[in-house]
This record gives structure tokens, C-alpha cells and sequence, in this order.
């Protein structure tokens, strides 16, 4: 028997059930299959935007105070915006559900988007802007991520330009709402303590859901990448104490087989104390506090990087430190040893987290929204034991080639081409 129930409503909306035992809880969600690479460059930023305003109020809950409900009830509210998503959560006591999901589905459908807030909220959003350029953390991730994709919309930015910005008006977000907000890019999701609520959920929603017209939208562009060589993007910040650098590769697509594997060899290179790279670069060398890797995967592209926060002057040392980690398991590939530990890792964070019913709205909702098959922890689980090394070191030769290195740098200094000579496998 599956752990969740789906049900798809005539007009393409779709609603995910997972009960879950032991729990007092239940999250909500709406998420919406719209954002950032769904725009164009003159109302770049305009998901984002839309997602803070319908926080101003909607038909049912007029005011930003009624749309807290959720908060007074003693809930967490909540939303946020990705590159190819956006997501209306919320988690509150199982009694609370439909309190929930109400707010979830107004925010979705029924913004008021009044235009006197417009502006103030966009002078929000700048101000939210200005914190992410002050900070080189995320900004040395932006920059990496235009690198890969440049002129392209997966390429711009989910916050927008500042340009684009004071384009957007009250009539451009309820244009965009229409345009995007359709029921066939809707999932609808709640789990944890749904106990017998099972035919009432599905019957709410159904009243909520069922009766929104079908739209027709566009697909994504495809992004095809086509680089030779190895690429270098710096930004210049006078005033950073410390350097802040990614450096990456292109590796699979969203729906890739390569990502088990891929998951468990992330976690032997880049995740936490037993990594590769903290011993080498933290503990060993003493060249930073913070060293991490982790991978992006879209529906076309993907990539694997690696990030660290390192002293201005130790930045040469640092890139060799870290190619040359890459080079050594290029050339050794990993140990018998390295896999059952990644693997027994890897389970185990998924039971700790699978103990949250937010955890799961993003497991299948995510899943559903990207059109992939629903996979079960226990299938999820089987293809990582399948895992073998030879199967990881045929990727490690896979995706690391030198034409496809990538490196994003935020210092106090200008541009080294010294680095780029370094990116080489």
C-alpha cells in the first residue's frame, strides 16, 4: 500500500495525501509551477514580487493581520519563491487543517494585490535586495549561477533587477497571476495527522479547486549549454573581510538516475565533519571555517559545486586545495569504506527529517509539480543501496572535465586571471 494518496481534479489540479502516525501536525500547501525562468527580463523579479503581496490580503482575508490568522492560531506561516516554483505553506495542529489550507488557497487564488501597497512592498523588496548584496555568501552564489546560464531566463536573478522592479505595477502582477496561476500547475498537499479526514480534505478541495478554468501556458526555454573552457566571474566588494568562492561543474537534469549515486558522492566530498573536502581544506590546511558541496538540478541542466568562505590571501591556495581534491578522486576514485558510511549517512537523515510532515509536502509536492514519477522513501532507499563504487567513480569521470569547471569569486581585490589558469582536471 502507498503512503499518500493522489487524486487529480477534471480541470489538472492535483491534491497529494500523506498520512502520517505519531504526529499532532498537519502542513499544507499550494504550490504553484511558476517562477523566476517563467519571466522575461523587463518584469524580471515579478514571482518574487507577487509572492509578498498577496500577503497584503485577498478576498477572504482582507488585511495582512486576517491573512496572520496562522500565526494567532499558533501555526507557521509561510511562503517562498524558486527558480521554477513557488510555495504556499503552512503547519499547524491537525485540529487547524482547513484554517490552513483556506489561507493557502486564497493566497494562490484570490490576492487583493491593492495598489497602494505595491509600492511600499517594492521598496521591501529593494531594501531585501541591498541585504543580499551586502552579503558575499549569497552573492558570490548569484554570480556562479549567471556564469552557468547567461542571456538565458534560468540565468537571472529570483529577487529581479532593480530596473525591472520599477516596472512592475498593480496591473503586471494581476496580469502575471492570471497568466500563471492555473489550475494545472497547482498541487495541492497536506501531511502529517490527516487520520479520517481523508474524504473531506478531498472534498474541499474539490469545491475550492475543482471548478478554475484550464489556461494554456508556455513551456520553459530550454537552456543548452555550450561551453569549451573553464570561466571566472569576480565581483569586487572593498569592504569584504574575507573571500568569499564557488567552484563547480555541469553535471546532470532534474530527473537524472546519475543523482543517487551523485547524492551519496556528494556526501563523501562535501557534507559536514567526514567529507573529503573539510578534512583537506578546513582541518588539514586550516584555510576556512565554512567549506560545503551540493548540487542544483533543473528540468534541462544541473551542476555540482563547491563553496568556501576563505581569508583574502589564502584564495590561490584554497582553489588548488580544492582542485586538487578533485583531481585525487578523478584519479582514485572513492573506497568501499567511503560509500557504506555515505550510505548509512544518507538514510539516516532521511529518517530524521521524514519525522516532519513538511518534509513530505516537499517530497511529493515538488516531485508531482516537475512531472517526475512519485518515488517512496523505501523505493528511494533501494536505489541507494543499488549504489556501487564503480558506479560512482564512472561519474566522478563523467562530469569531471575541465571545459566544464566553473568559478564565482566575491573579494576586496579585482579580477585575477591567475585563477583561472588553476581550473584544470
Amino acid at each position: 500500500m502507498l503512503p499518500y494518496t493522489k487524486t487529480v481534479l477534471r480541470n489538472g489540479t492535483r491534491l497529494i495525501l500523506v498520512p502520517m502516525e505519531g504526529v499532532n501536525s498537519i502542513a499544507t500547501a499550494v504550490m504553484v509551477g511558476v517562477g523566476s525562468r517563467y519571466e522575461t527580463t523587463k518584469i524580471n523579479g515579478i514571482s518574487h514580487f507577487l509572492e509578498h503581496m498577496v500577503f497584503k490580503g485577498t478576498e477572504k482575508y482582507p488585511t495582512t493581520d486576517d491573512v496572520n490568522t496562522i500565526e494567532r492560531a499558533g501555526g507557521l506561516q509561510n511562503a517562498y519563491t524558486d527558480i521554477d516554483v513557488t510555495n504556499y505553506h503552512n503547519k499547524v495542529l491537525s485540529e487547524d487543517w482547513l484554517l490552513a489550507l483556506d489561507i493557502n488557497k486564497e493566497l494562490a487564488l484570490n490576492p487583493r494585490l491593492p495598489e497602494a501597497w505595491v509600492n511600499k512592498e517594492r521598496d521591501v523588496i529593494l531594501e531585501e535586495m541591498k541585504r543580499y548584496e551586502d552579503e558575499p555568501a549569497n552573492k558570490v552564489e548569484e554570480i556562479y549561477h549567471s556564469l552557468l546560464y547567461p542571456h538565458t531566463k534560468l540565468g537571472m536573478r529570483i529577487i529581479g533587477e532593480e530596473a525591472s522592479l520599477r516596472c512592475v505595477g498593480a496591473n503586471e502582477l494581476r496580469n502575471y497571476h492570471t497568466q500563471w496561476y492555473a489550475p494545472e500547475r497547482m498541487v495541492i498537499m497536506l501531511a502529517g495527522a490527516i487520520g479520517s479526514q481523508s474524504n473531506n480534505i478531498t472534498e474541499q478541495v474539490t469545491e475550492w479547486f475543482g471548478a478554475l478554468p484550464k489556461k494554456k501556458t508556455r513551456n520553459i526555454d530550454v537552456v543548452t549549454p555550450s561551453q569549451t573552457k573553464p570561466q571566472l566571474a569576480v565581483v569586487t566588494k572593498r569592504d569584504a573581510a574575507q573571500a568569499h568562492l564557488i567552484i563547480g561543474l555541469r553535471a546532470y537534469q532534474r530527473d537524472s538516475e546519475d543523482r543517487f549515486a551523485w547524492g551519496l558522492f556528494n556526501l563523501i566530498m562535501g557534507v559536514s565533519f567526514t567529507s573529503r573536502l573539510f578534512k583537506e581544506i578546513r582541518e588539514k590546511r586550516g584555510l576556512c571555517y565554512h567549506v560545503r558541496s551540493g548540487s542544483s538540478a533543473y528540468h534541462d541542466v544541473g551542476s555540482w559545486d563547491i563553496y568556501a568562505g576563505v581569508a583574502t590571501d589564502k584564495v590561490e591556495e584554497a582553489t588548488k586545495a580544492i582542485i586538487g581534491e578533485l583531481v585525487r578522486a578523478k584519479a582514485g576514485g572513492i573506497t568501499e569504506d567511503e560509500l557504506t558510511v555515505a550510505r548509512k549517512r544518507l538514510k539516516t537523515m532521511l529518517a530524521f527529517r521524514s519525522e516532519d510532515p513538511e518534509f513530505w509536502t516537499e517530497w511529493y509536492g515538488r516531485t508531482e509539480l516537475f512531472g517526475m514519477p512519485l518515488m517512496t522513501l523505501a523505493d528511494y532507499i533501494k536505489k541507494i543501496d543499488a549504489v556501487s563504487v564503480p558506479a560512482i567513480n564512472a561519474l566522478i569521470t563523467k562530469y569531471f572535465k575541465t571545459e566544464s569547471l566553473n568559478m564565482s569569486l566575491v573579494w576586496s581585490k579585482p579580477r585575477d586571471e591567475k585563477l583561472l589558469t588553476l581550473l584544470s582536471l
